[in-house]
């Protein structure tokens, strides 16, 4: 690479680079490194990788500990909504169908006799009441 006044002093180079210069600017350019210089930032880059590496392990750790958080939350607030939106609550348990003949209805019923749904009786419905009523 080519140096302006190699043998002069670093100072001296500069003073005369000053005063023979036909314009000066203030800019960002490209400068070549020393063997030195490329050595000590591959060093810098391989440093600066591995606690890269290590951060994104330690990133991967706390993403999970904040999703194993949030996953139960979002799940339980799904439920919730679907309730609020229905009106309902799913269960499970057990429930008990009985037929109101003299309505004509098939009621259903839960544990604490609380009647959660009702439809038409079905013909065969209706009819097993007529061969109860025959015997």
């Amino acid at each position: 690479m080519k140096q302006f006044m190699p043998d002069v002093s670093p100072g001296e180079r500069l003073t005369i680079l000053q005063q023979n210069a036909d314009t000066v600017e203030e800019t960002t350019y490209q400068k070549p490194l020393t063997e030195e210089a490329l050595a000590d930032k591959k060093d810098i880059l391989t440093e600066n990788s591995i606690k890269l590496f290590d951060l994104e392990e330690e990133k991967k750790e706390a993403v999970k500990v904040f999703k194993d958080q949030i996953d139960p939350l979002r799940k339980e607030n799904k439920e919730l909504l679907g309730e609020i939106r229905t009106g309902q609550q799913t269960v499970k348990g057990t429930i008990y169908h009985m037929a109101n003949h003299e309505e004509g209805m098939m009621e259903t019923y839960d544990n604490d006799g609380y009647m959660i749904a009702s439809r038409r009786l079905k013909p065969s419905e209706k009819q097993g009441n007529l061969l109860r009523k025959a015997q």
